[in-house]
């Protein structure tokens, strides 16, 4: 789980999302894998509860636009992996997108690095 870095060069808000995934990884082991935490876009915080599914999560927020919703990977996350993760999501709200059902699914991250950059210098 640990990333080659240690964290040097990224976001605190990525720092910290990565230690809230981790936590739940840590703490309740694979019964955490492939449930939900919601992550503030402010700084990676969490309000530290699993949800069962990404709608649930979404449900309990006062605004879905001031968070993310991860599923736990068994693997953890790494600052490295959690960076992009709050780059895309903040870019999408900034751009207009927003959560009409809470069942509905976010846009889908360009897996590339470039692609992700070409999106982001797009608008």
């Amino acid at each position: 789980m640990a990333d080659n870095a240690a964290g040097f060069g990224w976001s605190d808000a990525a720092k910290r999302m990565a230690d809230n995934v981790n936590f739940h990884v840590e703490v309740e082991g694979a019964s955490a894998y492939y449930r939900w935490v919601a992550i503030r876009l402010s700084d990676g915080g969490s309000d530290h509860v699993l949800y069962d599914s990404r709608a649930d999560a979404v449900r309990s927020q006062s605004d879905s636009r001031l968070c993310t919703y991860v599923m736990i990977p068994p693997t953890g996350m790494t600052p490295r992996e959690a960076e992009p993760v709050l780059k895309f999501t903040r870019f999408a709200y900034d751009n207009g997108y927003r959560i009409t059902d809470p069942a509905d699914g976010m846009p889908v991250m360009p897996n590339q690095k470039a692609d992700l950059s070409k999106l982001m210098r797009s608008n």
